[in-house]
């Protein structure tokens, strides 16, 4: 029952704290949005090379946790509005944080069983990649040149 109260927690309070994002923070969400598409796919690949496997999901989404769903879209809403157009400022907390869920956060959630995990690195090389990409999306998005 407390697994099922921390995955839905982990679900929603991420999408509600965008309702507090100021209006100009609102151009990140397509960035968010492929944040989360390159994350599904990440995952996709953890569970087929067996990198990891969840163990408890909240229905109806079955096939991931509900972080995947919840933290993945709207973390890098939050990290861009705050570090967007200092790139060495971006990287430094998009790397903490990747840190942070690779060492601590999946850890702990292993703990708990809500997944079998033992791929520390690849998860922080892979996200490390995937906030390189999303910068330069921005970039792209902003038209900067």
């Amino acid at each position: 029952m407390r697994n099922q109260v921390l995955l839905w927690a982990a679900l929603i309070i991420p999408w509600v704290s965008l309702l507090f994002i100021p209006k100009d923070a609102k151009r990140y969400i397509s960035t968010g949005l492929l944040a989360f598409f390159l994350s599904l796919l990440v995952c996709e690949i953890g569970v087929a090379n067996r990198w990891w496997r969840f163990l408890e999901t909240t229905y109806p989404l079955a096939i991931f946790s509900s972080y995947v769903y919840g933290f993945f879209p709207t973390a890098p809403v939050w990290i861009l509005k705050y570090t967007y157009g200092r790139f060495w400022l971006y990287a430094l907390v998009d790397t903490v944080a990747n840190l942070v869920f690779a060492y601590l956060v999946l850890p702990w959630f292993a703990s708990r069983g809500i997944i079998d995990y033992n791929a520390g690195l690849i998860v922080f090389i892979f996200e490390s990649v995937i906030a390189a990409v999303l910068y330069v999306f921005q970039m792209w998005q902003e038209g900067v040149k």
